[in-house]
């Protein structure tokens, strides 16, 4: 166990230093929110009032054409070895950046094609490509679930010229960060109502940051199945107090902003404070024991509001994660196979 440990906190360690000192070199002043400008108390007071109806805020897809997926790259199915095409769609919710307005989504469809269950995948922060995610997406495939990856706002193909993948998503200007998950959770949303129409079980699966979002999503929707992985609540104190997020902490006290500050003002994404109202079936969480990027006792938190799902508690740092996402996976579809056939 304690070789475990140290394994797991050296490649920790070495993740944060590969990373250290990276914030978002955008800062907004003012910062505003759909173009007005608030305190924190002031939008706390505005956006309480939707903690009983999370739906009403995370909303923005009522366009009577629905989603319109377009196929956009044929040369990713030959390097997934079939199992995924590339598609593409307009966001509901649309920024002043033409490139996070358009949203790639990779889907992995078995063959021949079941139409029994999907998982979409919510990845996790600044991450500069999907290589991890897809070799997750291609082992659930391989065994007859299906799998959507999305892309955050701001990550990847969705990242403006200049910026580092994920800069602008989570970062010190409060209420562009607050726009940012509401949009990703949007997205999440209107793949759910599209699934919906194909798919006898739909669920979805939340990695790190992406459980934040995915966690809103479920509590919008109903969904068949729920899988955080490595992510919690507490939005602001995993923030203020993760190893990797060190850089936003130091702006904001800089300007003079606090934690209890922070946790206030993103109370509307915070799963802490809309968790109750999950409308997932079957939950299982997996938790990191020796994390310090979303600290395990964040994730705890979670499960507790989530009514102590099913869960594994594995001896991984977010870091060395990496070596345990095959027996993640395994876990993942034979959960699934037990919960439909109960």
């Amino acid at each position: 166990m304690f070789l475990r440990e140290l394994f797991a906190r050296t490649t920790e360690d070495l993740l944060v230093l590969a990373n250290a000192g990276k914030e978002c070199r955008k800062k907004l002043d003012p910062d505003l929110f759909d173009g007005r400008s608030y305190s924190i108390a002031d939008f706390y007071h505005e956006s309480s009032s939707y903690f009983e109806q999370p739906a009403e805020f995370f909303c923005g897809f009522t366009r009577s054409e629905g989603l319109r997926l377009r196929p956009c790259d044929n040369g990713l199915a030959h390097r997934l070895r079939g199992l995924a095409r590339l598609y593409q769609f307009d966001s509901p919710l649309v920024t002043d950046y033409p490139e996070n307005n358009l949203v790639p989504f990779k889907w992995f469809k078995s063959q021949p094609e079941q139409h029994s269950t999907i998982l979409l995948f919510a990845p996790g922060w600044g991450r500069r490509d999907q290589g991890f995610e897809e070799e997750i997406c291609a082992r659930l495939v391989h065994h007859g679930i299906d799998a959507g990856l999305l892309t955050k706002p701001f990550h990847q193909q969705r990242t403006p010229a200049g910026a580092r993948s994920g800069e602008y998503f989570i970062s010190s200007n409060l209420f562009w960060t607050i726009a940012n998950f509401r949009q990703f959770t949007v997205e999440i949303r209107l793949l759910l109502h599209y699934m919906r129409g194909l798919y006898k079980y739909v669920g979805l699966i939340g990695l790190s940051s992406g459980g934040f979002q995915a966690g809103l999503a479920s509590d919008c929707e109903e969904v068949d199945f729920l899988f955080p992985v490595m992510t919690g609540c507490l939005v602001g104190s995993v923030t203020w107090n993760g190893l990797l997020t060190r850089p936003i902490r130091r702006t904001l006290e800089h300007g003079g902003i606090s934690e209890a500050d922070l946790n206030k003002v993103w109370s509307i994404t915070d799963q802490a404070v809309l968790g109750r109202h999950c409308r997932a079936r079957f939950r299982r969480q997996y938790i990191s024991l020796y994390d310090r990027v979303v600290p395990t006792e964040y994730q705890m938190r979670l499960w507790d509001v989530y009514g102590k799902p099913d869960r594994s508690l594995l001896e991984v740092s977010h870091a060395s994660f990496y070596f345990s996402r095959r027996a993640v996976a395994e876990d993942i579809i034979q959960y699934v196979r037990r919960c439909i056939k109960s």
